[in-house]
């Protein structure tokens, strides 16, 4: 382009009519400004002329519009042209359209920061922080992003609603964490397991981030899964200004991908077992709101006479899982009493049909037995003889306490130890605890009839049970000779398939 000294365009050459899409005849005569984008301040035009006006050459690149309105990006070089006498009698500008080069310069710019600024996150994040610590600093650092306003970290929970755990407001303090409605949170769900999207910002009423996210202008919202072990988990998503055709909204993008997979390696774990233990305990509260289990009763028989003197109850799921499993599982959701209770109550109703002369064992954990109640209340109900059976692989912390609870619960209720010789307590919970019964262990009693140290060892504990009062029950007996050696060791009591299987009640009485 040449203008004469007024900055009136006087000569084009074909490929500047190419580059911004006007004709050399609608360009000639009039000054460059029509091309301005409007992105240079004023100041920038005058630093120019100050230069050209004093003779000297300007290089810069400028962004200017063509025809069509959209923005070009050209490296340019304005010289002063010189008559004979040194005198500016034009100026004369070569262009170049470098709008793909800067853009691929700007896009490896962004990248470079955007690494530093993912570097930077993870050296904040400080070890053992809360999942919901970790989602905040990594929201804070999202919305340092060109063009983002906001961001937020969701996790979907398994009753199906999304629930942020970080959410952060450029300029603005943190919202209060509030979960999504159920339609919108499937709604991310089933958009989330296809992959990272951008879509336009949607007023919701029912969203209560609604008033936040929604600002002046378009806006559009950028969400990437957050997956752990592959297993979608959450979602991470930024509140961008522009619309889906501006290349800001779509270049944030993959850092937003990048943060999400931060995220996930971050606290997936620890979001993956509360998803689990939140599972878990799901599944022990509809155990018991539904009653899913049912009681049965083993006999405890007098092995001389083969007359059934008690009974245990045990409990059964209507699943067929196994109770030890299941009541394992309450104990690390920490619904441990409530299934003990709820097992516990319908055993007690059960057993009102046995016969009164029989006593009834009952297993209680030394936590429900501390607590007094409502054990105490429902223990009282029963007029029949009752036995808690603790078993030994459970720790006593304080054995005062735990004697002093016993006590409590009155002179019908007596206590047995059992699983004796499997457990880490060893003796100490017979010795402490001074019950009226000790149960041996299975593994003592399954083919006792060739192991001679298996026998000295009952034979042992027969005669410490004549010294310290208490009574031994042996459990598992399955076979003849079996009971044959027991007898032989003058073992009183015993319970096994041998003697009776547990039963339904109906069966058992």
């Amino acid at each position: 382009m040449i203008t004469d000294t007024e900055a009136r365009i006087v000569y084009v050459n074909a490929a500047f009519e190419r580059v911004t899409g006007y004709s050399r005849d609608e360009a000639i005569g009039q000054n460059p400004r029509f091309l301005q984008s409007g992105l240079h301040t004023p100041w920038f035009y005058d630093a120019m002329w100050a230069a050209l006006t004093n003779g000297l050459p300007w290089a810069t690149d400028l962004v200017n519009r063509r025809k069509d309105g959209s923005l070009f990006t050209e490296e340019s070089v304005i010289s002063p042209i010189r008559d004979s006498s040194g005198a500016v009698t034009s100026y004369l500008a070569v262009k170049r359209d470098v709008t793909h080069e800067r853009e691929l310069l700007e896009h490896s710019s962004q990248l470079v920061r955007e690494r530093a600024l993912i570097g930077e996150t993870i050296r904040s994040l400080r070890a053992r922080d809360k999942p919901e610590a970790t989602a905040q600093a990594i929201c804070r650092r999202v919305v340092t992003l060109s063009e983002v306003t906001a961001a937020g970290l969701f996790l979907f929970g398994l009753d199906g609603y999304a629930l942020p755990i970080g959410f952060v407001v450029a300029g603005r303090s943190d919202p209060p964490l509030r979960r999504l409605s159920f339609q919108h949170s499937r709604y991310l769900y089933e958009r989330a397991a296809q992959g990272p999207w951008i879509e336009p910002l949607l007023d919701r009423p029912s969203n209560p981030y609604n008033e936040l996210m929604t600002g002046p202008g378009i806006h559009s919202v950028g969400y990437a899964p957050v997956r752990h072990d592959q297993r979608l988990i959450g979602l991470l998503l930024i509140d961008a200004v522009g619309d889906l055709n501006e290349a800001t909204v779509t270049e944030a993008l993959p850092a937003l991908v990048e943060f999400a997979d931060l995220a996930g390696a971050l606290i997936g774990r620890d979001v993956a077992e509360r998803s689990e233990m939140g599972r878990s305990r799901d599944h022990i509260a509809t155990i018991i709101a539904d009653a899913t289990f049912y009681p049965v009763f083993q006999p405890i028989v007098e092995l001389g006479c083969r007359e059934i003197v008690g009974y245990e109850a045990l409990t059964r799921f209507a699943d067929g899982a196994d109770p030890q499993a299941v009541f394992a599982e309450a104990a690390a959701v920490g619904l441990e009493q409530e299934l003990e209770t709820a097992t516990l109550r319908a055993s007690l109703e059960a057993a009102k049909t046995l016969p009164e002369s029989a006593w009834l064992n009952v297993n209680a954990s030394p936590g429900l037995i501390l607590a007094g109640e409502p054990l105490r209340t429902m223990l009282a109900g029963s007029g029949r003889q009752l036995v808690l059976e603790v078993t030994e692989h459970t720790a006593i912390a304080d054995y005062p306490s735990f004697r002093a609870a016993m006590a409590e619960l009155g002179p019908k209720v007596q206590l047995a130890v059992d699983d004796a010789g499997a457990g880490f307590a060893s003796l100490r919970h017979i010795l402490e605890l001074r019950p009226a019964f000790v149960k041996l262990d299975r593994w003592l009693v399954a083919d006792l009839e060739s192991d001679d140290a298996r026998q000295a060892m009952i034979a042992g504990l027969r005669h410490f049970s004549l010294a310290t009062g208490c009574r031994l029950i042996a459990e598992g007996i399955d076979t003849d000779r079996e009971l044959g050696v027991l007898r032989a060791l003058e073992i009183d009591l015993g319970q096994g398939y041998l003697l009776g299987r547990p039963l339904p009640i109906a069966a058992a009485a």
